[in-house]
């Protein structure tokens, strides 16, 4: 069963050996693609790349990070979680396959993200509170 990400992050503090940590904890360890990650959740969702496409604004650079030929900046990765009507949780598991910093609600800007993803807002919504606010749009 995995662990949590505290129980894990206590291990690891307690470890004396770390190999023996890794060895033990292997099924803990992220082991999915973002490409993978991202076709699961468009299977599970019924949806098309692209409609994801469309709905994201970022067009054909989407299939690119389906097809693993392109490496998304988060703000990419945000865009196709708007772009899949992503929960945040889901948004979360996200950045976390891609190795990029989840969203902060202590940031001004990720709060706004988050606000949009909670209520189920299009990306073009969320970049016209950004704008208003003066925060960096998608």
């Amino acid at each position: 069963m995995k662990e949590s990400t505290e129980e894990l992050l206590n291990k690891i503090k307690k470890t004396t050996d770390i190999t023996h940590f890794m060895k033990e904890n292997e099924a803990n360890f992220i082991n999915t693609t973002v490409p993978e990650y991202l076709d699961n959740i468009v299977a599970e969702k019924k949806l098309k790349v692209s409609e994801v496409a469309e709905r994201s604004g970022q067009g054909d650079y989407v299939y690119k990070v389906f097809q693993g030929s392109r490496k998304a900046s988060r703000d990419i990765l945000l865009a196709i979680a708007f772009g899949m009507s992503l929960t945040l949780d889901e948004t979360q598991n996200l950045l976390r396959v891609a190795s990029d910093a989840q969203l902060d609600p202590r940031s001004r800007r990720d709060s706004v993200i988050i606000y949009g993803l909670c209520k189920k807002m299009k990306i073009t919504e969320v970049c016209e509170i950004l704008y208003e606010l003066k925060e960096r749009i998608f």
